[in-house]
């Protein structure tokens, strides 16, 4: 792994995507206030009042996994993904968020932005990932049957009346790519 040349956003470029020209996938490993300020507003845009703010974001930055896909030295982010650590199993990682620009979807991206984070949390020694889906969401549940995840239960009211939500996981033992 490398460290990043850009000053502004000490952070460590993990790959490039080869389908999108020109975009990288980084995980962060700090940040300024407009870079803050831009993770919120890009989660915002993507999932309404449910985006995480700062206060959610800054321990995730320094105590969990955020990862980006933008291009070296510009300002945009086009995706995001936020990991956490399964207290409850040592072996697994929960995707919290994830989110590509809708400008962008459709296009592979999201595959592609996914499996370099399931290759990355691999090498750091996991060998799960779980995750929770909208049961209506059928682009997402796709792209996570199309990595391999798969569908463990089906949970009622997982976020409140009516938020049904499929739980997944995503076992690395097979995973090659």
């Amino acid at each position: 792994m490398q460290l990043d040349k850009v000053k502004s956003l000490p952070k460590k470029l993990l790959e490039n995507i080869d389908e999108v020209e020109r975009l990288s996938v980084y995980l962060v490993q700090d940040y300024s206030n407009q870079f803050l300020r831009r993770l919120v507003d890009f989660g915002e845009n993507i999932f309404g009042e449910l985006g995480m703010d700062e206060w959610g974001l800054v321990p995730q930055i320094r105590h969990g996994n955020v990862y980006v896909l933008k291009e070296e030295d510009k300002k945009p982010i086009f995706g995001l993904a936020i990991l956490m650590r399964d207290w409850e199993d040592a072996d697994k990682v929960y995707l919290f968020d994830y989110a590509i620009i809708e400008a962008l979807q459709g296009k592979k991206l999201g595959y592609n932005f996914l499996k370099v984070i399931v290759r990355n949390i691999k090498e750091q020694g996991f060998k799960r990932m779980g995750l929770t889906v909208d049961i209506e969401n059928e682009p997402a549940i796709n792209l996570y049957k199309k990595i391999g995840f798969k569908i463990l239960e089906m949970s009622e009211d997982e976020y409140g009346k009516s938020h049904d939500r499929y739980i997944m996981e995503l076992e690395f033992d097979g995973v090659n790519f």
